[in-house]
Order: structure tokens, then sequence, then C-alpha cells
């Protein structure tokens, strides 16, 4: 026995871990996986600072609550099995591994990481959504850099998330050089890998880069005047064909929006707008819609729509449908089901905010209605 670790309300037990071959089909995403590691069982609350080490692996089987700050160092594998890991105001989770010690965040099931923990053998594999989420409820300044995020996503409360962002003052958080993976998709719900919700709206408070999102349903979703850095990518880096299901950023816009701007630019994946009202600048928040970006719209009823020239839209960026395959991919993932048509988004509309009004057509933008 390495080292033995209090935690309040926790139940604790060491046993030894072994390696075993991936041979679930998934692509690989480390490549040395960790092995014999001790196993220490975790559940209900952490109250007082508390620090998870490497050479451990961590298992939750039922919801644990962070009312303190939780420092867990390079290296350190977390187990998860049926249950959300909750970071309230009071707490915070303080995850900083390394390039090349990555802390993982993954199912109990997967052998790939400290081995068969949970001592079947070869009878289970790590399915997505065998978990549910880390939920940000509250907590200010929580760190996540080189995590992994692994088979999250388990249906609860009418959504499907490996990443939460619940409450307002949580969008001030770091996501850096973190992977979001496998994450199950709830078609008909708020399911999102990462879901920043409309509070996320700016960068300098959430900071969120160099983060790889792949194999998930709907990868990101947060509010459209987010400045999303460009070293985000929706693939897999180590196997850049796979990517997602429904490969998009998908955007929201509401109040609160007044003095911010935002470019528009990231080529990789179009923005999605899934709304069905205009989304669009104000007199006092504008959009910049960069070159040879893709924006589209999934509502007959939704659109754009740009006051006193708020919304700048570049000639070689292109407006359309959910359902065009050939700009930008099959984005709605339905293969060959669907084609696009004429209405299936409303249009891109320039006001004054008076009477002087009209719809913007032209060779980038693509079946709408007006």
């Amino acid at each position: 026995m390495k080292k033995l670790l209090i935690l309040l309300f926790a139940g604790l037990y060491f046993t030894a871990c072994t390696s075993t071959d991936d041979d679930s089909g998934m692509p690989e995403d480390q490549e040395e996986p960790v092995a014999n590691c001790d196993v220490i069982e975790v559940s209900g609350t952490i109250n007082e600072p508390t620090v998870w080490e490497e050479g451990f692996v961590y298992v939750i089987g039922s919801d644990l609550s962070v009312r303190s700050v939780l420092t867990i160092k390079p290296g350190t594998i977390i187990k998860i099995r049926n249950a959300s890991i909750s970071i309230y105001e009071e707490g915070k989770i303080l995850a900083e591994g390394t390039a090349d010690k990555r802390i993982v965040f993954t199912s109990l099931a997967d052998d790939r990481y400290c081995g068969d923990t949970n001592g079947d053998g070869n009878a289970t594999q790590a399915e997505k959504g065998d978990w549910v989420d880390l939920d940000l409820r509250g907590t200010i300044g929580s760190v996540f850099k080189y995590v992994d995020i692994f088979y999250a996503g388990q249906p609860s409360g009418g959504s499907s998330q490996a990443v939460s962002i619940g409450w307002e003052q949580s969008v001030a958080f770091t996501f850096d050089n973190c992977r979001i993976a496998h994450t199950f998709y709830q078609p008909g719900s708020s399911s999102y890998a990462f879901y920043g919700s409309s509070y996320m709206k700016d960068a300098t408070v959430s900071k969120f880069t160099n983060n790889a999102l792949y194999d998930n349903g709907k990868p990101i979703y947060f509010q459209g005047y987010y400045q999303l850095h460009q070293s985000n990518v929706f693939h897999n880096p180590e196997e850049p064909s796979v990517k997602n299901k429904y490969n998009g950023i998908y955007i929201d816009i509401n109040s609160g929006s007044a003095g911010l701007s935002v470019n528009w630019d990231n080529t990789e994946v179009p923005y999605v707008y899934e709304q069905v009202n205009l989304i669009g600048g104000t007199p006092t928040a504008t959009i910049n819609i960069k070159p040879n970006v893709i924006v589209k719209f999934s509502y007959p009823t939704g659109g754009l729509q740009s006051y006193n020239g708020s919304v700048q839209l570049d000639p070689t960026a292109i407006l359309t449908s959910y359902k065009d395959d050939t700009h930008g991919g099959d984005t709605n993932g339905d293969g060959n089901t669907t084609t696009p048509a004429n209405g299936d988004w409303k249009g891109f509309r320039v006001t004054d905010g008076g009477t002087n009004t009209h719809w913007v057509n032209g060779p980038n933008i693509l079946y709408a209605a007006n």
C-alpha cells in the first residue's frame, strides 16, 4: 500500500491493478496506459482541502459533491460509474496535468487506465454514458489542464453532457489542452459534450484553449458572443478522421450582450443556430463573420439580423441550411436522408430598427425563404 488518504464522507479500500490490452475498437486516447494503481473508493462530500495523487485510481460509484478545494495531481486516474461530480460555490477542482502525465476522468469499465479496476476481465467495456458529468454548479476558478474526460453523458434531468456550466459564476474557469470524447448523445434533449450555456460569453473569463472534442454528438454550445479560440479542434488529433456526429459550434444569443463584439472565424466546422427566431447584433453589440466561415440555420423561422451594420458578413462566408451537406459537411448527421431546400431558414435581414428593412440576397446566402 503506497499511501493512506482520508477523505471526509468517503469509503476507502486498496487493491492492485494490472494493465490489459484495449480491444474496444475505439481509437487510442493514450499511447502508454497507466498500470499498477491502488484503488480508492470515494463518495459523499469533500468538505476540506483534499489532494488526489498519481499512482492511485479513484473510483466514484455515486454522486460526489465538491465543497472545498480538490487538487488533482498529474497522472491521476479517476473512474466513474453512474455518477456525477458536482462542484459547488465554496469548492473548486484544480486538475493540472502535463503533456506526459495527463489526468483522466473515464468509465469504471475502461481497462486502458489502471487496468481492470472493476475486476470483470473482458465482460464489460467502456461505453458512452457510463457516467453523468462534471457539473460546475457555482464554483469559481476551477482549472482543468491536460485532462481527458471520456465516456460521460449519461442522461440526467433531461440533458446529456460531459461538462455542464449551470450557474453564471461558474463561467470563471480554465479548460486547456483537454480532450472531451466518447460522450453519449440523447436526441431531442440539451445534449452537448461541453455545455457552456448562455453565460459563457467572455473569453477572458471562460478560458477554453487548445482542447480537442471528438467522437461526441454535438460537441459544444455557448453564447454566440463568446470568442472561441482557434486552437480548439473538433477531431481526434491522433486520428483526424474521428470527428463528431453533429460536428459544429452550437450557439445562441440572448439578453446581456450589450457592448460585446465577436469574430466568428472558425473554419473547421460550421457555426449552427438552432433557435426559432432571428439571431443578430444590436446597436451596441457586433458580429463579424469572417472569410470562409459557414453558418447553418436549423429552423424555418430562424435567421440572422443586422442593426445598422452590427453584423458584418464577409463575401466568402456562407449562410445556409442545416441540411446542406455540400458546405461544412453532414452537420445534421443524417447522411442523405434530408436535402436542403429554399425556405429551410428565414434569411439575413438588415434594419435600422425602424421602417428601413430589407432582406439580403447573394450567392453566399443559400436556401433562405427571403
